[in-house]
């Protein structure tokens, strides 16, 4: 129930009145992937049809994904959610819902809704059908289609607090005190998202962590040839298996840290390095962590478009450490 959503009471105060019946436009929940937002859709759902009563089939039917009337529409992995897959949206609503008042439906991506598409969606969201409540979900409002944003009620959700994410992950009060250490760096890598940090945890990504550290170590050594053929072993050209791209963030919060390392390492993202990062900091310098940071900004800046990724972060150490 709404009840057991944390930490997002505008998304919460939303989804009352949906269920008082006082908002019946569509809805676009803009936030970050394990912020909260299909959760809450879910849970106001169980609390407008259960009455309340967390045994209830409809409970059921929402925890294991099969309720009729919960109709939700994920992209497939790097894709787009294309016409067809709305038109089919759009014509589940002529009917009347299966065992509730309102049908839920539930559109997570439309961000990533292809121009056609969105198009398509215009006229059913300007006048939504009787008993059928729209949710949209997307990571970030500007990337929505103006034309969608202006029909729907735009609902903002935040980055989870590190102590919420802490105690998921911690659960278990015999875990010991490196698992609470592991935990905090996970949280924190995690920037606010407690599905990210709970894949992270399961994941164990600090391996990848601990090799994008070497290539910062590598460079001190100015043997360009070792870096190159570590950035190689970090790409793979199937998609699904390419860690460059999770390394890519790993390195930007390192970065980070190596600036913050000289002031408070109580602050530092990568909590169980702190001594280590302090050290490297220092052998660095300020004038080569400064280099790496603008470096590492001008390859975001051109990485939000297709680019051979390994190339270019193969320039960046070469800028930064040719010369040593």
């Amino acid at each position: 129930m709404l009840n057991d959503v944390r930490e997002q009471d505008m998304g919460v105060r939303y989804l009352r009145k949906v269920i008082e019946g006082s908002i019946t436009d569509p809805l676009l929940l803009i936030g970050e992937e394990g912020v909260g937002r299909r959760f809450s859709v879910t849970e106001a759902a169980k609390e407008l049809w259960s009455k309340g009563d967390p045994l209830s089939s409809h409970c059921y039917q929402l925890d294991h994904g099969v309720h009729p009337d919960f109709i939700l529409v994920k992209p497939p992995e790097t894709k787009e959610i294309g016409i067809d897959t709305i038109r089919d949206v759009i014509r589940s609503t002529v009917t009347f819902p299966s065992l509730s008042k309102v049908r839920f439906i539930v559109i997570d991506g439309a961000d990533r809704m292809t121009v056609p598409a969105g198009n398509a969606l215009l006229k059913t969201l300007e006048q939504p059908p009787k008993r059928t409540q729209f949710f949209l979900l997307a990571e970030r409002a500007e990337a929505v289609l103006p034309t969608i944003r202006s029909r729907c009620g735009e609902v903002r959700y935040n980055r989870l607090s590190e102590n919420f994410i802490l105690s998921v992950l911690i659960g278990d009060p015999g875990k010991t005190e490196m698992d609470c250490l592991r935990a905090l760096v996970y949280s924190r890598l995690a920037e606010g998202s407690v599905s990210r940090a709970v894949s992270y945890s399961g994941a164990g990504v600090l391996d990848l962590r601990n090799r994008i550290l070497m290539l910062v170590k590598l460079g001190l050594s100015g043997d360009l040839s070792s870096i190159f053929s570590a950035v190689d072993n970090l790409y793979s050209k199937k998609p699904e298996d390419d860690e460059l791209s999770l390394g890519l963030r790993f390195l930007d919060f390192l970065v980070r840290d190596l600036v913050m390392a000289k002031y408070d390492t109580s602050r530092l993202v990568n909590a169980d390095l702190s001594e280590e990062l302090k050290i490297l900091s220092g052998q660095l310098g300020d004038n080569r962590i400064q280099a790496l940071r603008s470096e590492l900004r001008t390859f975001q800046k051109r990485s939000e478009g297709r680019i051979n990724i390994p190339f270019h972060v193969k320039t960046l150490f070469a800028t930064v450490f040719s010369g040593i």
